[in-house]
């Protein structure tokens, strides 16, 4: 061991001793909560959806031909296209095509599928580029366009988009809608239980990010509008939004205190260039007089995604003399920044490393 006389190395390596001290106890053991032992949560929510919007429809000419209006509550738009968890569907835009049969029709204009005497685009038994059936060789007039030709399909008919009826759901009294959340974690090392739900509170409120910040029930409106998206475009091709509910929780302290920040996230949005939106389609067959049929719906909406993050912290006395451990362990840095600074920058380094490599020989001759 080489011992220098010198003040300044001796006040430096303090400094950097305490400044360890200090991060250890100030970083690691207080900010960080190095004292305490942590779980992520685990949980899953039930939501319920409520409002009732007036919905244009439209209705291709040929059958009907004006817009006309109807109202939509939540039987209608709150469509489960999936059976999941932590998810839920408001459909704001559907496509439905009433009526199908097994039979050869038309196909629709959308499919461009143009064709004259001479074509051969039509070719017998060959499926659609669509899907929507296959080819039985015919070149027919279409049903939207008499003018226009068109190859003919056997499939369900009349093929969607050729004779179907437009539901746009109205953004105004979309953004009216209300959402419920209820919630439930559990924190199993802890054997702790929690809800977002609680004795006091208030069913009558709105979430308010400041205001109200504990409130289970959101306004859709508030939900959408922070997002910087196409909103129109958004209703009309649908999407998916994230709620995040993170759960940060001591429970050193009442574990009654601990509620979750909510957090909304844009995931997929309408005017995306490829593949915007969301949509799926349903069918609801019957049967009538020998014939079977269906009624098929294409749905646009909204896809919520609920994600529950977060930790629960408790103290652990071994947690904490880990924390203490590793800042003391740290401690090393300032003897070696001294030696540093003795061995390459200090005036009398010369002697300084002289002493050493002295030192060292006389503990190999010992």
């Amino acid at each position: 061991m080489v011992e220098v006389p010198n003040s300044s190395i001796a006040l430096l390596h303090r400094v950097i001793q305490l400044i360890i001290c200090a991060y250890t106890a100030l970083y690691i053991v207080w900010y960080e909560k190095g004292y305490q032992e942590f779980q992520e949560p685990r949980g899953t929510s039930v939501t319920k959806v409520k409002g009732v919007s007036s919905v244009n429809v439209k209705v291709p000419s040929f059958l009907a031909g004006n817009y006309s209006r109807v109202v939509w509550d939540t039987t209608e738009y709150g469509i489960p296209p999936l059976v999941e968890n932590n998810a839920f569907f408001i459909a704001t835009h559907q496509i439905v095509t009433n009526d199908q049969t097994e039979a050869a029709c038309p196909s629709a204009l959308k499919s461009k599928l143009y064709c004259d005497a001479n074509s051969t685009k039509c070719k017998i038994g060959k499926p659609t580029p669509s899907t929507a059936g296959f080819f039985t060789g015919n070149c027919v007039p279409s049903r939207e366009n008499k003018t226009l030709n068109v190859c003919e399909i056997r499939g369900w008919c009349p093929e969607e988009m050729s004779a179907s009826a437009d539901y746009q759901i109205s953004i105004n009294d979309l953004k009216g809608f209300t959402i419920f959340i209820k919630t439930s974690v559990t924190f199993n090392k802890f054997n702790i239980h929690l809800r977002n739900i609680r004795d006091e509170t208030n069913f009558s409120c709105r979430y308010h990010k400041i205001k109200d910040s504990r409130c289970p029930i959101f306004l859709l409106g508030d939900i959408i509008d922070q997002f910087e998206t196409n909103i129109p475009a958004l209703i009309d091709e649908g999407g998916v939004i994230e709620i995040e509910q993170k759960w940060t929780c001591n429970f050193d302290y009442n574990k009654n205190l601990c509620f979750p920040d909510y957090t909304f996230r844009l995931l997929q949005s309408g005017d995306e260039k490829q593949s915007p939106g969301i949509n799926y389609r349903m069918a609801h067959k019957y049967r009538l007089n020998g014939t079977n049929y269906r009624i098929l719906s294409k749905v646009h909406g909204l896809r919520f995604v609920l994600s529950i993050t977060g930790n629960g912290g408790k103290f652990n006395p071994l947690q904490l003399f880990l924390a203490i451990g590793s800042g003391i362990g740290y401690t090393v840095i300032a003897g070696l920044v001294c030696d540093f600074i003795m061995m390459h920058v200090h005036k009398s380094r010369d002697k300084y490393r002289a002493g050493k490599v002295s030192l060292v020989n006389d503990i190999v001759l010992q």
